[in-house]
């Protein structure tokens, strides 16, 4: 994991607050909206005029206290939210949130996909996948292709040809795997989903580079608050687009 100097200084030294950026009247999509980055990055795109903007929560009661949280910050209108349940263990959750997100919004400009999670033991999904590889990987990475048509079809219609934008959420770490982490005779997935391999921090590293594939932003806001690590999320999706397939970080695209 990076040092402790480098931690240090990213916390000193964060991103700017894309305060100049406007979604006003655009449709906004942020998972893992009830808690940390995610809640952090709502609540900037709500203050830079999004509208609507829909939160995917595990579930409804999550979502309810995240737009009280968020109303409170910004003082915005209660009409503008959407509140849909989203559960990442569960790859029908993922097909059903999408088909009701289909059916409730016309258009979608973007999709922040900030919902994770952090374990310590190995546990199966009802899908067969180790927990932690289906929420911060698999799932992610089905939601994102399912959500691709809605986005396309969006900026399609744009008047001044603006993207839309599909940003994942994930952690610099992938950059400490060494060849030695992996394996020859599994891919990728098979060796995240070995009970007999599986190491905590092994994972940790591992699965941001499982993900990479279906990331068109990953960003990194170790040591950083929330709301400071909120800016690189926000930031990376009024990028244009030369920003595809980039990873986002510090304001830049790392070599």
């Amino acid at each position: 994991m990076s040092d402790p100097n480098s931690m240090w200084r990213a916390a000193r030294h964060p991103p700017a607050n894309p305060t100049s950026l406007s979604f006003k009247d655009k449709a906004v999509l942020v998972t893992g909206a009830n808690s940390g980055l995610g809640l952090a990055a709502a609540i900037k795109y709500v203050a830079q005029g999004a509208s609507p903007l829909i939160l995917g929560v595990r579930s409804h009661e999550k979502g309810e206290q995240a737009k009280t949280t968020i109303i409170n910050e910004t003082r915005c209108s209660s009409d503008i939210f959407i509140i849909l349940t989203l559960d990442l263990a569960s790859f029908e959750s993922v097909r059903d949130f999408v088909q009701t997100l289909n059916a409730k919004v016309p258009r979608l400009h973007v999709a922040q996909l900030a919902g994770g999670v952090t374990k310590v033991n190995y546990e199966i999904t009802t899908d067969g996948y180790e927990s932690t590889l289906q929420i911060n990987a698999l799932s992610p990475a089905l939601l994102g292709l399912l959500l691709l048509p809605k986005l396309q079809a969006t900026a399609s219609e744009s008047p001044h040809g603006e993207p839309s934008h599909l940003s994942f959420v994930n952690s610099i770490a992938h950059l400490e795997v060494k060849s030695t982490d992996l394996s020859p005779d599994q891919t990728l997935i098979e060796l995240c989903n070995d009970s007999s391999k599986w190491d905590f921090q092994k994972q940790y590293f591992l699965l941001p580079l499982a993900a990479k594939a279906a990331m068109a932003v990953t960003l990194f806001v170790m040591g950083r608050s929330a709301e400071q690590g909120a800016r690189t999320m926000v930031s990376a999706t009024g990028l244009g687009p030369e920003s595809h397939g980039k990873f986002w970080t510090n304001d830049i695209y790392p070599p």
